[in-house]
């Protein structure tokens, strides 16, 4: 680097120099010819001492032709300067690089200390004994190369962010082009769309110019008989006359025959549908009896108007609203359901002339507003109350005030975009729907899994009290004793017995029996504890041809419907059984003796078949949350199961407005 700065500042100088006295320029000038600097002395001496041609490129020179460089003195002064600073530089490098105790060259780096260092500060100085020594320019040019290394990264980045640049010019341009494309395709539907405009214009205009063209010919016609006739009126003489009187009457009868309503034709529409901006969606609000609505304060409510997802009506203030009440007309817009963000909407409220029912005597406002869900657009001041009557608008005889609003979207985008979110709606709330019934078939399922475990049990240990009083023999007085004793004793937990009950099937389950538990009866019980007791029990026997003897567990063949509940922890209060064997009449005597006994003392015994069973619902046994025993409905029995949502309209009922269902209703879920 330094032997690049002196051969720089070598040949600066040299381009300085005189060519002729090799010296610092004094008095510059130049030749026209070759460009060289020379002293002024210089080339004056050789030009008249010498010849009259340039030293450098022999060219003829005189001393008119030499050109003054005045520019040349101030160059040399700033490369004298900047001369003096690079010495200076190079003075202060030097010292420097030199160790500012013993002004040596700084030439060992102290990898220990991080710092530079003289070889006597290594060797003989003391500060720096059992340091690590590295020679100094092996550290500079590992820093450099690090250095190098780190350019190097920067220079990459910078290619990346410069790329990076390019990409988001060329990101710049493509939206440009897409939007100048949607132009054209916009501007190329708008040609297309005026186009059509006009080939409906022509078939309208078509359509009405054959009707005329056939009034004209007719007309046409009409006038060539009347000038005829008047003609031969004015010319003809009487007897002549009186001779053509039959054809002229026969030409005008020919013509009068034809009825004047052939030449009658529908009128042809003076409308053209709009491909950009849809139509408008249209409602009548009938306001009857007026004059009792205007004396309330309170504002009145059209029909809603349902279009597209959007639920529109009108809110009119009969008396009028705020400071113009008494006086105005109050007519206000009101959207109640719809896209929830902030949408611009076109409206027209129309004021029907009740008098002529003429068109254009109808008072309109039309204005396009931001409407949010809730919010209210419109004219407090739409209408004088004193010039309803007077100007036709209210129907003195049927005290009736007519209006008509009109809403749309301004664009068939904003339309589809509000129908899109209509139907996402309907979708989330029949998922919605759907999801809650089948929460509730769950819930269902596992409360007659868990009500048949606890059954089964139950059912498990009235069998094993049959074995015993089986075992027993005993009168039935006897029986009757026992059963009063275990009912004051607590009544433990059943456990499952798989040998005391046998299935027809191992593979059946307990819940897809055929007749199931309909009805509940409780009575209250003054034995004991005094708690609630009821029991119901339904045996189906199957009669074998054989009799048998002896009774046992085994020759139980299917379990059909078990439902129980417990409401006390004393007493077993409500239990229904439905059993079918193949067990004989004489099998089942024990069984219905214990029964008889029990409802005896305890409650009463109902059968019920098979047949007056529902099929499709599983019920509880234990009373509701509202306080009647006998209530079973489902939202009674399941008071966390919510409200009930109906199907077509996604809306929620409340389970208070449903009612309690009575006790022969069935399970409360309807479906």
């Amino acid at each position: 680097m330094e032997c690049f700065n002196t051969n720089s500042e070598l040949a600066i100088s040299e381009v300085f120099r005189c060519f002729i006295c090799m010296e610092k320029l004094r008095d510059a000038h130049l030749c026209p010819h070759c460009s060289k600097l020379c002293c002024y002395v210089c080339i004056r001496r050789w030009l008249i001492e010498q010849r009259s041609q340039c030293p450098h490129c022999r060219a003829s020179l005189h001393l008119h032709e030499l050109v003054n460089c005045r520019w040349v003195e101030e160059v040399t002064q700033q490369l004298d300067c900047l001369q003096s600073l690079t010495g200076l530089c190079k003075q202060n490098e030097s010292e420097r690089d030199k160790c500012s105790t013993h002004l040596e060259k700084l030439s060992v780096y102290c990898w220990t200390c991080k710092c530079c260092i003289c070889h006597q500060c290594a060797l003989w100085g003391g500060t720096h004994s059992g340091h690590t020594f590295k020679p100094l320019n092996e550290v500079y040019d590992q820093h450099v190369a690090q250095i190098k290394d780190e350019i190097v990264q920067l220079r990459r980045r910078l290619m990346e962010l410069v790329s990076i640049v390019q990409e988001v010019e060329k990101n710049v341009d493509s939206v440009r082009s897409a939007k100048e494309e949607r132009v054209r395709e916009i501007r190329n539907a708008v040609d297309l769309m005026v186009s059509r405009l006009d080939s409906q214009l022509k078939s309208k205009l078509l359509t009405l110019m054959g009707q005329k063209d056939s009034l004209t010919q007719e007309t046409e016609q009409l006038e060539h008989l009347l000038h005829e006739t008047e003609h031969q009126l004015q010319t003809c003489r009487k007897s002549e006359l009186i001779a053509k009187s039959g054809d002229l009457s026969k030409k005008i009868n020919s013509i009068r025959k034809k009825p004047i309503t052939s030449f009658v034709t529908a009128p042809v529409p003076a409308d053209f549908h709009s491909e950009i901006v849809p139509q408008y969606d249209t409602s009548t609000y009938v306001m009857y009896p007026f004059s009792e609505l205007q004396r309330k304060t309170e504002p009145v409510y059209s029909n809603p108007l349902h279009c597209n997802g959007l639920c529109w009506r009108l809110k009119v203030y009969p008396e009028g609203n705020g400071v113009v009440r008494g006086n105005y007309l109050s007519v206000f817009l009101e959207l109640t359901a719809g896209y929830p963000e902030n949408s611009k909407y076109e409206y027209r409220v129309e004021m029907i002339h009740q008098t002529s029912r003429d068109p254009t005597k109808n008072i309109v406002r039309e204005f396009t507003s931001d409407f949010e869900v809730g919010e209210c657009w419109g004219y407090n001041r739409f209408f004088r109350l004193d010039l309803l009557a007077t100007e036709g608008y209210l129907n003195l005889l049927n005290d009736t005030l007519m209006l008509k609003f009109q809403v749309r979207a301004p664009t068939f985008y904003q339309k589809c975009r509000d129908q899109q979110w209509y139907i996402n709606q309907l979708h989330a709330a029949q998922l919605q729907y759907a999801q809650i019934r089948d929460n509730t078939e769950i819930t269902l399922v596992s409360k007659a899994i868990e009500n048949a475990a606890t059954i089964q049990g139950a059912f498990k240990n009235i069998i094993s009290h049959s074995n015993e009083n089986n075992t027993e023999c005993m009168p039935s007085t006897s029986r009757q004793d026992t059963i009063e004793k275990r009912s004051t004793n607590n009544v433990t937990e059943p456990v499952e017995d798989k040998e005391a009950v046998r299935t027809t099937s191992e593979n059946e389950n307990p819940l897809q029996c055929t007749c199931k538990v309909k009805k509940i009866s409780r009575t209250n019980s003054t034995y004991s504890s005094n708690s609630e007791s009821s029991i119901q029990t339904q045996v189906s026997g199957q009669k074998s041809p054989g009799n048998s003897s002896t009774r046992s567990n085994e020759e139980v063949q299917q379990i059909i419907a078990v439902g129980v509940s417990l409401s006390s922890p004393n007493l077993l209060n409500s239990v229904s059984l439905m059993l079918s064997s193949s067990s004989s009449e004489s099998d089942m005597s024990e069984p219905e003796q214990l029964i008889q006994e029990y409802m005896a003392t305890q409650s009463r015994i109902e059968y019920i078949t098979g047949d007056e069973e529902n099929e499709n619902d599983i019920e509880g046994m234990s009373g509701g949350d509202c306080g009647n025993v006998s209530c079973d409905s489902y939202e009674c029995q399941n008071p966390e199961s919510g409200n009930v949502v109906a199907e077509k309209d996604a809306e929620t009922i409340p389970t208070s407005e449903l009612g309690h269902q009575n006790a022969s209703m069935e399970h409360g879920y309807m479906n």
